[in-house]
């Protein structure tokens, strides 16, 4: 019988066979090589750093203002067109108001010398009332009592109005009190003619307190805004705007339902990620309250995170809150793996997935991480699922 001759076609085709045997079996061959599984974890992460605050406000502005007349009350709800305050233009001088203060004096004293013989009991009730405010508000000035100087002195006024509206009314016919409104009415005309009314463009609750960053500081400047000018405004440096805004600023109406907090964190055991919801928020100094918000925008600068959340919640006291210190917290639940697992290829974080000899590298965001346990998600979605076989090299 002829015997069949081995030729080189063979010794390659067990060549390749001996190839692939040794691909596959390489993790079971190599100790070094370990495997591990991916799983579900919960995770509870909280995190205290620096913020700063981002309100929906927008912010009245005169160059030509010297008084202003505030008609609204502070931190109280406006509709669009309410009427927030008086302005009186550069050449206005405050000694128009003194004097049409003295003619209204003199129309006072006058009544009372006219009235001197005459019992007016109803006159007589609203100078009570009239001194009775004024001695509540002298003693909060002189904390004597404890109080709300700004609601008592919209009371006197009230009262002081009343008063004076009621001698208006019942005015006698006497040529020299005549002259005398005659006179009131002149100097109101002078003031008003340097009086424009300033309304409202917009609802939500006014403030006449402005810290000068309300201009660079808005929802439309959030795709904008830099790790750089989150560090200035936590250091309480000027932006672009901030001298103009806090010279020329007359009050501002503020969203009470929409604001932004802004935070940088160093490191990468704390990643927000955009759309995660329910972080909750509570800021050093506010015990008693806690805001729920949403992960809005997330830029990354070195080793540095600036993340904007996003609070849907009433914004309260912290309509004067500009910046401070927050602790932010959210329970996660999702795909985890053993630190080991994790790899960094060319600067990015991702898992050897055990699919085909020598593993897939698939790209992952470490969302928190213990030590033990790292928590993640894959940067493409479904690219990883509970169970997997993954590489520890």
């Amino acid at each position: 019988m002829r015997r069949k001759r081995v030729t080189g076609r063979f010794f390659l085709f067990l060549l390749a066979l001996l190839v692939i045997a040794f691909l596959i079996l390489r993790p079971r061959l190599f100790p070094s090589s370990k495997e591990t599984v991916i799983m579900m974890a919960n995770a509870d992460q909280r995190q205290t750093v620096d913020c700063v605050i981002i309100r929906d406000e927008s912010v009245t502005l005169s160059e030509s203002t010297a008084r202003v007349e505030y008609i609204a009350a502070e931190d109280s709800l406006v509709t669009e067109g309410t009427t927030v305050a008086n302005l009186y233009a550069t050449g206005y001088s405050e000694s128009l108001l003194n004097a049409l203060e003295t003619t209204r004096k003199k129309i006072q004293d006058y009544h009372k010398q006219l009235l001197a013989n005459i019992v007016d009991s109803q006159l007589q009730e609203l100078d009570q009332k009239v001194n009775r405010k004024a001695i509540e508000f002298k003693n909060l000035i002189t904390r004597q009592t404890i109080g709300n100087l700004k609601t008592v002195a919209s009371q006197l006024e009230t009262e002081m109005v009343r008063r004076q509206e009621y001698l208006r009314q019942n005015k006698r016919g006497d040529s020299k009190l005549t002259k005398l409104y005659d006179e009131e009415n002149t100097r109101l005309a002078s003031i008003q003619s340097w009086r424009t009314v300033s309304n409202a463009d917009r609802d939500g609750v006014v403030s006449f307190y402005i810290d000068g960053y309300e201009t660079d500081l808005t929802p439309s400047t959030l795709n904008t805004l830099s790790i750089a000018q989150v560090r200035s405004v936590l250091a309480g440096e000027r932006l672009e705007n901030t001298r103009k805004t806090l010279s020329d600023g007359i009050y501002r109406i503020v969203d009470q339902d929409r604001w932004y907090v802004a935070v940088l964190y160093a490191g990468n055991t704390w990643t927000p990620m955009v759309g995660q919801d329910n972080y909750y928020i509570q800021m050093e100094g506010f015990d008693d309250l806690s805001y729920t918000a949403s992960v809005h925008s997330v830029q990354k600068e070195n080793d540095t995170t600036l993340a904007i959340f996003e609070v849907r919640d009433p914004v309260g006291p912290l309509i004067y809150k500009r910046t401070g210190k927050a602790q932010f917290s959210i329970t996660l639940t999702g795909l985890s793996v053993r630190v080991e697992a994790l790899y960094n290829e060319n600067g990015q974080m991702g898992v050897w997935v055990y699919d085909v000899p020598g593993g897939t590298f698939v790209p992952v965001e470490v969302l928190s991480t213990d030590g033990t346990i790292a928590m993640i998600q894959p940067m493409v979605e479904g690219a990883l699922q509970l169970g997997q076989t993954v590489l520890i090299k």
